[in-house]
């Protein structure tokens, strides 16, 4: 195969790896109870992250880098909490019809448990704008970074 062959079939690549989807199905929103919690596991991207955040209802949360082998627990104060369950309760998340894939994306798997009912949502770098769970992902993303300074 010439270079120019090779040239193409690496730009096809690229291209596929990395496309988006229309968005179809929409979630509604939790109304959160007295015992919620949300947790976020960050994992991917070139480097291959393995980061983790669970927050419970009442701000307390634990932040987990598994290749750095670091674990670190701290407490949202009352805004930040406020905040947090806010962005949940207002969440309208959509899921792709078909779902993008990248290959050095990263993904965000989210968590969302409330009264014994859990909600699942996952999504990268590409899908996570048209989910309508990015300020919840960089709320939580924001998090994450902030307690493994």
């Amino acid at each position: 195969m010439s270079k120019y062959g090779l040239t193409l079939l690496a730009a096809a690549f690229l291209l596929v790896g990395c496309s988006t989807q229309k968005a179809e199905a929409t979630a509604t929103p939790p109304v959160l109870e007295e015992n919620w919690s949300v947790k976020m596991t960050l994992s991917g991207g070139i480097a291959g992250l393995l980061r983790t955040v669970e927050v419970q209802a009442d701000g307390s949360y634990t932040v987990v880098d598994e290749r750095a082998g670091t674990t670190i627990q701290g407490s949202l104060d009352d805004e930040k909490r406020t905040a947090l369950k806010a962005l949940i309760e207002n969440l309208a998340v959509t899921t792709p019809k078909n779902p993008a894939v990248c290959a050095d994306c990263f993904v965000y798997d989210i968590e969302i448990q409330n009264g014994g009912k859990r909600m699942i949502a996952n999504v990268d770098d590409l899908s996570v704008g048209a989910s309508g769970m990015g300020e919840l992902v960089n709320f939580l993303q924001e998090l994450i970074n902030t307690a493994l300074k």
